[in-house]
């Protein structure tokens, strides 16, 4: 039984990397030394999945930590190949994703709560969801294996988090309201870079 399960799976695997399987390094945040690696998989002549994932490891970014991870699924689109050729070009793709953040409150929204939260050290710690579209164009290299894609995506994220001063201990925004979780959905733009590819 074990046998036939691994050799099932080695089948898959065979299948999926035999496909035009590709594997990704986000150049831009490379450089910020905040990883972002993918791995997208042809479907079909048009179509691609795309799983990627980012992360930060920060213990002191302005007194504060900067802890971020992130992943992405994502369903691509291409219409068009480039010159008549199966060479993919722009694309577009609705994605899903998931994170989880320890992070210093940013400035924008500081301003608008209490004196205590824009304290030096203080952060806030929690999950979000994401929900929306990734568009880009990809760039072959003279060497055949290797290629650049240019993307862009945003939508919305949907946050659950708690907030925390330098000690670590726990800031309501209310203290007459004690609640499990804050919660804040924003309409912004989460990922974009280079991507540097391999393709397999």
């Amino acid at each position: 039984m074990f046998k036939k399960w691994v050799i099932s799976i080695f089948l898959v695997l065979s299948s999926v990397l035999n496909a035009q399987t590709e594997l990704k390094v986000n150049l831009a945040s490379a450089l910020l030394l905040v990883p972002n690696i993918g791995i997208e998989v042809k479907l079909s002549e048009k179509l691609g999945y795309q799983l990627d994932t980012s992360a930060s490891f920060y213990d002191n970014v302005e007194g504060s930590p900067f802890h971020t991870v992130q992943i992405f699924n994502e369903l691509r689109y291409y219409p068009k190949l480039k010159e008549g050729k199966n060479v993919r070009s722009f694309f577009i793709g609705p994605h899903v994703g998931y994170g989880m953040f320890t992070l210093k409150i940013p400035k924008f929204i500081t301003s608008i709560v209490d004196t205590e939260l824009k304290e030096e050290g203080s952060y806030q710690s929690g999950r979000n969801a994401y929900y929306g579209i990734t568009i880009g164009k990809k760039i072959p290299l003279k060497n055949k294996k290797l290629g650049l894609e240019l993307f862009i995506g945003g939508g919305s994220s949907q946050s659950n988090y708690k907030y925390y001063n330098k000690l670590g201990n726990r800031i309501y925004e209310n203290p007459d309201i004690e609640k499990d979780f804050n919660q804040s959905g924003e309409e912004l733009i989460y990922k974009g870079g280079v991507m540097l590819i391999y393709k397999l």
